[in-house]
């Protein structure tokens, strides 16, 4: 079968499903963009309820967003994402094993999620696929851009088979998840759903089902005639289809500590702990706002007493007989009125 064949059959079938979502409904975005037969834009589903992304801004701080930079994040329920291959070696990783081609492949700065936004956002990177400006082409020059090796479809050439082969793409600079575990900024997502499945990179946590995702072929502008895809934009899709993904490990959110339980006030004229050179003189000074001598002294220490030294006893038996210690350094003396 010829390519220019192939072409008219993929042209008839996208026509059809185009035809097809119109009468049930459905709002699709259905674009064709020829190379030598092969090249192609993502279909998208867009939600017919336009919500705004929550996303975490430069600061920290989780905000919710309609646009960006001018223009406005479309709420999508799937992307069918498009297809990898090298354009040098033919590979779509079958093993995971590209020939180093880090000169041929855009390098961006990954220092924090809002950097490799910024740095991308609008930007057509191709990363050497023959398809052109694909989702899975800007997850290769992020994998290139941050840990210095390249990303594997396991064979596939989909976006969605980036899961099949989890470990080999994490190694030690990712941490793999599946589902929605708390996703964060810069958590690299995968998607089910359609032929290709789709992978971009989380700008904030889930809220209601959706998240913000920065990714490629997903409905940016188009990236000129010939090239296939289209530009790096940001979209707030539904997770009902998402796989699982990887997390940077250089991004990873330490767990808060917990705050720690304030000490109990302690009524030192309740409770006294007594120092060198404490007096009972002093203690009712400072309980009592003055001294008296005599036997209101001795019926002040009968209410005193140690719970360390001599446990029981009062401060009076310390001055009455020869089993008590009276005010002893280091000892814990406690009031009690009866």
């Amino acid at each position: 079968m010829s390519k220019k064949t192939k072409t008219l059959l993929s042209a008839i079938a996208v026509l059809i499903v185009a035809l097809i979502a119109g009468t049930v409904g459905i709002t699709t975005n259905i674009s064709i963009q020829d190379i030598e037969g092969e090249g192609f834009k993502a279909e998208i589903q867009f939600s017919e309820e336009q919500l705004p992304a929550t996303v975490e801004d430069d600061m920290g701080e989780i905000i919710e967003v309609e646009e960006i930079n001018g223009e406005e994040i479309k709420t999508v329920e799937e992307v069918d994402g498009g297809l990898f291959e090298d354009e040098t070696t033919g590979l779509s990783a079958a093993e995971g094993e590209y020939e180093d081609l880090g000169a041929v492949i855009e390098t961006f700065d990954t220092s924090t999620p809002e950097a490799f936004k910024n740095a991308t956002l609008g930007k057509c990177v191709i990363a050497n696929n023959r398809y052109g400006a694909q989702c899975v082409s800007l997850a290769r020059s992020y994998w290139f851009s941050y840990a210095g090796r390249d990303v594997s479809t396991c064979g596939t050439g989909m976006a969605k088979g980036m899961m099949n082969c989890a470990e080999q793409n994490a190694g030690d600079d990712f941490v793999i998840f599946w589902g929605n575990n708390n996703i964060q900024s810069g958590d690299w997502l995968v998607f089910d759903g359609g032929q290709y499945g789709h992978v971009g990179m989380a700008l904030g946590p889930v809220v209601n089902g959706y998240v913000a995702l920065l990714g490629e072929n997903q409905g940016g502008h188009s990236c000129g005639q010939g090239v296939g895809g289209s530009a790096t934009n940001i979209i707030n899709i539904s997770i009902k289809n998402l796989i699982g993904g990887y997390r940077p490990k250089s991004y990873i959110k330490p767990e808060p500590k917990p705050e720690p339980t304030p000490a109990p006030v302690v009524d030192q004229c309740k409770v006294w702990n007594v120092k060198k050179g404490d007096t009972l003189g002093k203690i009712m000074k400072t309980c009592k706002g003055e001294i008296k001598w005599g036997e209101a002294m001795n019926e002040y220490a009968r209410h005193w007493y140690s719970t360390t030294f001599k446990v029981h006893l009062t401060v009076y038996d310390g001055w009455a007989s020869a089993n008590g210690v009276g005010l002893f350094a280091g000892d814990t003396i406690e009031y009690r009125a009866e």
